[in-house]
């Protein structure tokens, strides 16, 4: 029987490194991205059962289109929520068009995407739906307001739909990583993100979390932190904000040597 998985930010770090693995589990795979070209990249250089529909999630049709899809795929087995955006600045200096691509991209998209899923995944009484979230969506970070928001709604949402569709043998499993060296993180420590992305000595690579993406999937938990002692402090926190502003003048000069570390290593230079 054929199974297939479906990836959204399909061009992006972490489902390059993810997407073998899947193949490697007999999966077709279907890729999700705007990037038409890294998309089509991507495809040839995983060769195999794999196809690709460049699809905008800010754009309503688009997005409509791209559950239709998913709704419409009978051997549906596995849904990765992947595709996210992060755009570094306090709320007063970003556009409110700024915010609300943060929550279409990060909130609403995968929504929209996990509802079309589970209608096809309940009829065959499995499926998992894997959301890449974010150690944000657990402890806000100053200058992320609108992503810290977006995942944190993601949480929640995943937290409750868990409890809905286990008794129809459908699975629902979330990833919290914390920094990940992707063009994303490269984008934001060189466009003034947050150095409490870089409190530990190494950033997490794409493959370590794509790892941690096939544990999840065969593991028990809803929940799946890396790395895992990041996921207790940001839970203590997330628990206790006001306990973050006692601790910030430390983790802020902390987090500002890793960051040289790491724009250092990359040979990056923060812009303007």
């Amino acid at each position: 029987m054929t199974r297939t998985a479906i990836i959204t930010g399909g061009a992006g770090g972490i489902a390059g490194e993810l997407a073998p693995l899947l193949l490697e589990r007999g999966f077709q795979l279907l890729l999700l991205d705007r990037d038409e070209r890294r998309l089509s990249e991507r495809a040839q250089s995983l060769g195999g059962a794999v196809r690709c529909v460049t699809a905008d999630f800010t754009d309503p049709r688009d997005l409509e289109r791209a559950g239709t899809l998913i709704a419409d795929t009978p051997d549906l087995d596995l849904l990765v929520n992947n595709a996210g955006i992060i755009e570094p600045g306090d709320v007063v200096d970003l556009p409110y068009a700024t915010l609300e691509r943060h929550v279409a991209i990060n909130l609403l998209a995968p929504m929209r995407l996990t509802q079309a899923a589970i209608g096809r995944m309940i009829s065959r009484r499995s499926g998992c739906i894997l959301s890449i979230v974010s150690a944000a969506g657990v402890v806000s970070l100053p200058g992320s307001a609108a992503y810290s928001a977006s995942k944190f709604g993601l949480r929640g949402f995943l937290t409750a739909l868990s409890q809905e569709v286990v008794r129809h043998g459908v699975k629902v499993r979330s990833v919290f990583p914390g920094a990940v060296d992707t063009p994303m993180l490269r984008y934001e420590a060189t466009h003034g993100g947050s150095p409490l992305n870089f409190l530990n000595k190494e950033v997490l690579s794409a493959a370590q979390v794509a790892a941690a993406c096939m544990r999840a999937m065969d593991g028990k938990s809803l929940e799946t932190y890396l790395p895992f002692s990041d996921g207790i402090t940001a839970r203590i926190f997330g628990m206790a904000p006001g306990l973050i502003p006692l601790v910030m003048p430390r983790l802020q000069k902390k987090g500002e040597i890793g960051m040289q570390r790491y724009l250092g290593s990359r040979g990056l230079k923060p812009s303007g």
